[in-house]
């Protein structure tokens, strides 16, 4: 199954799909480096196309298809401010993340793998990688946050 026909089996999101950059506003795409941008095949905004369905969850805000060789898998995108304090409303996004993707998009939920990425709203992180919330955000399975988050993503 490809990125773009798990976003149309899930009725939440047939709208949303997008192909290319075009899911990201201007200012979040500019955190985004593609080394070969033949291998996005979409994108979709959560954060917007939930909004109305779920206006007081703690939406996750994008979700990315990526190709590994001929394989795709999908990657989901939090842009957050990155600092210490900020790490439980994160941990807390993931959290729905996870069952709205068991729950509501169980095709998505397939093609992903381990790619829950953190990237700082404005490029400034204020965590340390040692800190007892970066461990928190390993063990939770998201990483980062970074400034700038290239793709392929780091494994």
């Amino acid at each position: 199954m490809t990125f773009r026909e798990a976003v149309a089996g899930t009725p939440s999101l047939r709208d949303a799909y997008r192909q290319g950059l075009q899911a990201l506003s201007a200012r979040d795409a500019k955190r985004l480096r593609v080394k070969d941008s033949r291998r996005l095949t979409g994108r979709v905004n959560l954060d917007e196309a939930l909004r109305a369905a779920q206006p007081e969850a703690p939406r996750w805000d994008y979700g990315i298809g990526y190709r590994h060789s001929h394989q795709e898998e999908a990657i989901w995108l939090e842009v957050h401010p990155a600092s210490s304090r900020h790490v439980d409303e994160v941990l807390t996004k993931l959290r729905w993340l996870h069952e709205w993707l068991k729950g509501q998009a169980p095709d998505l939920h397939k093609l992903t793998r381990a790619g829950f990425y953190w990237i700082a709203t404005d490029g400034q992180v204020a965590l340390s990688r040692h800190s007892p919330q970066a461990r928190r955000l390993a063990k939770a399975g998201l990483r980062g946050p970074w400034r700038v988050l290239h793709l392929p993503p780091p494994r």
